[in-house]
């Protein structure tokens, strides 16, 4: 009887270990394919340095900024991606950019350039966005609303003036834009000769980057950043969303070449410096080069987060100590600190890495590839006649208050010797432009009631990513992401220069993202975009 027992147990542990060896075996041969058998699916990847070379207005605050220096460099990074063979193949280029949004002529740009040098491609399979940060160069001025274009054949001097009010010594929009298109263009062309057999795996991870900005007040009103510490305080608007969406890339020998992080945050921790900076995504490159090699590739995307940014609002005081603690003091802790952005970088870092070994075992080599681009049309924000004379009114007074700074700059032209002299008028002018903007859109809303835009959807296997131009409320990313029949879905904002899309909740709150002269789009066609964005990846799945 004894006997029996032995050779069953030993019978069971010999079947135990090969079936063992047998799992594991598969489980590598996952990663571990064949070179020969990986020749359908490419990957390539490149990036540039798109620091302008001389001082630049910077892009992001009410004030202007001249650039002092430099803090980090601001780049675009490029992923190419094409699968199958001949003359059939799918193929596009994603490209992050440390700006603070993509206009239409700047993405145009880029796209001219490349499909020239690249003459297999086509514009739409060029597709940019950008990070939000708000110290890097602005490239472009206040464009004609009635046509969406910008002002051309102008000096850098008249260009600058007509977007703040005041002649500054800085790198004129239009020179600053052909700076940064032709190395975009550049990056993005490298990145298309670098491409070659190679694989992905897709995961998710968290880091808590994003809090919702909104504080909703008992009174039944919300503020942008407002105070927490009040008796009228009673709660966060919105909702916050701490996924991180990874995209992870390989080469045939299951080496990691790249990864792209899909964070639902802007770029804005260093957002009123006056030097140039990508703000914690260089920070974030910093950390995953020491921690993965030093030619990583890092593609940042901005998910939805119209209402969302990285500055703490809630449990500051303990969020600040434990900073204080974990990054020591050899950097400033707190809001808008290095510190801050060193958590951010860690905590992104963090979720990276842990779901790493994870990826490295299931790499696709020949994953769905597909891409698809539309212009849709969405109804625009109706604007009552309340609103335009409210915007009227309040323009007019800071038209009054600049025009009187004006004058006084006039007669005593040694302000213009203090640093940073030109701060105030500065804000005057923008906001009395913000104002009339009001009146202008509310006229263009009777000609063209309807507002067109481009969308781009890319399935990679069971994960898609998808595109819209705007600063859009997270709820709406939370629609598009909960309906979609992909396994992760990536949404990409600021794909374009759109402005807020705001939620009904965050109009009758009032804050600044909701009101009139921030939006184009309002909950309606924040609704069509969820509609037809779904269209379109459900169409990628059929």
């Amino acid at each position: 009887m004894k006997y029996f027992k032995f050779v069953n147990s030993l019978m069971f542990f010999l079947i135990a270990t090969l079936l063992f060896s047998s799992c594991s075996e598969n489980k590598s041969n996952r990663a571990e394919i064949d070179e020969d058998s990986i020749d359908n699916f490419f990957i390539g990847w490149a990036s540039a340095n798109i620091t302008p070379d001389k001082p630049v207005l910077l892009r992001g605050q009410f004030y202007a900024r001249i650039s002092e220096g430099v803090k980090d460099p601001v780049t675009a990074t490029a992923l190419a991606i094409e699968s199958g063979k001949g003359s059939s193949t799918e193929k596009v280029i994603l490209i992050s950019c440390d700006l603070v949004n993509i206009s239409d002529d700047l993405r145009d740009a880029v796209r001219e350039i490349l499909t020239k040098s690249l003459p297999s491609l086509l514009p739409e399979q060029v597709v940019l966005n950008a990070t939000h940060t708000h110290t890097g160069p602005q490239y472009s001025g206040q464009p004609n609303e009635a046509s969406k274009e910008y002002p051309t054949n102008i000096s850098g001097t008249t260009e600058i003036k007509s977007a703040v009010g005041v002649e500054l010594d800085a790198m004129g929009f239009s020179e600053c834009q052909a700076f940064i298109s032709e190395r975009i263009a550049k990056a993005a062309e490298q990145a298309w000769k670098n491409r070659k057999p190679g694989g992905i795996s897709y995961g998710l991870g968290h880091a808590v980057v994003g809090h919702n900005r909104l504080i909703a007040y008992l009174r039944g009103k919300s503020k942008m950043y407002g105070n927490t510490n009040s008796t009228d305080f009673s709660h966060i608007e919105g909702f916050e969303d701490h996924s991180v969406n990874l995209l992870y890339t390989w080469d045939k020998k299951s080496k990691l070449t790249g990864v792209a992080i899909n964070v639902p945050s802007p770029a804005q921790v260093s957002e009123s410096g006056h030097l140039i900076s990508a703000d914690y995504w260089h920070d974030t490159r910093v950390e995953l080069r020491k921690r993965l090699g030093k030619n990583l590739f890092v593609l940042p995307q901005c998910s939805a987060a119209g209402d969302q940014s990285p500055h703490i609002m809630v449990g500051k005081k303990a969020e600040y100590r434990m900073q204080r603690l974990i990054i020591g003091d050899s950097l400033q802790t707190g809001r808008g600190s290095m510190g801050r952005r060193k958590q951010i970088a860690i905590d992104i870092s963090d979720a990276v890495t842990s779901v790493l070994p994870y990826m490295k075992s299931n790499i696709e080599w020949d994953p769905v590839f597909a891409h698809q681009a539309k212009t849709v049309e969405l109804s625009r924000r109706l604007i009552g006649i309340e609103d335009v004379e409210s915007a009227l009114k309040e323009a007019e007074i800071w038209k009054n208050k600049y025009e009187k700074m004006l004058l006084e700059i006039g007669e005593n032209p040694d302000i213009k010797q203090k640093p940073r002299w030109y701060r105030d008028i500065t804000i005057a002018y923008r906001k009395m432009r913000r104002g009339y903007s009001v009146k202008e859109r509310y006229d263009l809303e009777k000609v063209q009631p309807k507002l067109p835009i481009e969308i781009h959807v890319v399935r990679i296997g069971d994960m898609v990513i998808a595109t819209n131009p705007f600063e859009l409320y997270l709820d709406y990313g939370i629609r598009i992401k909960e309906r979609s029949p992909a396994i992760q879905t990536f949404l990409v904002q600021l794909s374009g220069s759109g402005t807020y899309v705001p939620t009904k909740r965050s109009i009758a709150g009032g804050a600044y993202g909701a009101v009139p002269a921030s939006t184009l789009i309002g909950p309606e066609g924040g609704q069509e975009l969820v509609e037809k964005t779904l269209g379109m990846i459900n169409s990628l799945f059929e």
